[in-house]
């Protein structure tokens, strides 16, 4: 009997680990990453995230040059990638309330062929998505002909807080301060919280970052059982291996040793009004 397949989708705040977890579910012959795909019409035409390493896949080409990205693209007989202008499914409001809910239809009927075309050419039972966004992938869920499931990843708000502080300097974003990140986080955390509370219990797994390393392998072993997947032991490091991935941690293109970054205690103690919020925003969140 054909095992049915699964998408697994990680829903979390930016910086909380998703590249990571995504990269080590990777390293299954059963499994196939792609990435954040609701950013694969922006990669396509070159605008939004992705512009520090030139929207290239994780390969290291152009999307259009890209062998495995081809190939997705044939199977869905697109004449002109031209079409493919959006594949992120935001939330319906405002005047064009109708309008955008006419586009999310295209663009979840879109996610599905694609899905179907990954599925085709690797012959993968699991295809992973670390898109992290709430709305889409929620909206996914609700339309998927797969066999669905969440990773909730969550981690320590003020390490994510910390960290998208640094990635903005690095590439001459707008500076906003540690307090805006962290409410903002926060409140991308509850809407996490409010909309998977539509998705059956069965088909989420919570997955707390700090916890992860605390024991790497008797998490994993769990998380392998609630995708379905045959487990292997948790490698040393994170690296690339003839991946075809879209976005990511801006480290991604590094070989890097698997371990906890405590760095940002240091940073937060130095800010006590900022690291008394994040502490007791995780408490409550």
């Amino acid at each position: 009997m054909k095992r049915r397949q699964t998408i697994v989708y990680i829903m979390s705040n930016q910086r909380s680990g998703s590249t990571l977890i995504e990269n080590i579910l990777s390293k299954s012959t059963e499994i196939i990453s792609v990435g954040e795909t609701y950013l694969l019409g922006g990669y396509l035409h070159k605008k939004g995230p992705g512009s520090a390493w030139d929207w290239n896949c994780s390969c290291g080409s152009n999307l259009n040059d890209c062998d495995f990205w081809k190939k997705i693209f044939n199977r869905l007989k697109l004449k002109d990638l031209e079409v493919i202008k959006n594949t992120k499914i935001i939330y319906p409001k405002g005047p064009d309330k109708e309008l955008i809910k006419e586009e999310n239809k295209h663009v979840a009927t879109l996610m599905n062929n694609i899905y179907n075309a990954v599925f085709d050419i690797t012959h993968c039972s699991i295809l992973v998505d670390s898109s992290k966004e709430a709305y889409h992938g929620i909206s996914l869920y609700r339309n998927s002909q797969f066999n669905f499931k969440f990773i909730y990843l969550k981690r320590d708000l003020r390490a994510v807080s910390i960290s998208r502080q640094k990635w903005r300097r690095k590439y001459d974003k707008e500076n906003l301060s540690l307090l805006k990140l962290l409410l903002a986080n926060y409140i991308h955390r509850i809407n996490c919280w409010f909309l998977l509370r539509s998705v059956k219990k069965k088909d989420i797994y919570n997955l707390n970052y700090e916890d992860f390393f605390k024991n790497p392998q008797e998490i994993f072993n769990d998380m392998s059982e609630f995708i379905g997947f045959n487990s292997f032991s948790v490698p040393d490091y994170m690296e690339l291996n003839d991946d075809h991935t879209i976005a990511g941690t801006p480290n991604r293109f590094e070989k890097r040793k698997i371990k906890y970054d405590d760095g940002w205690h240091d940073v937060a103690k130095k800010n006590p009004f900022f690291n008394f919020l994040g502490y007791i925003l995780n408490k409550i969140g």
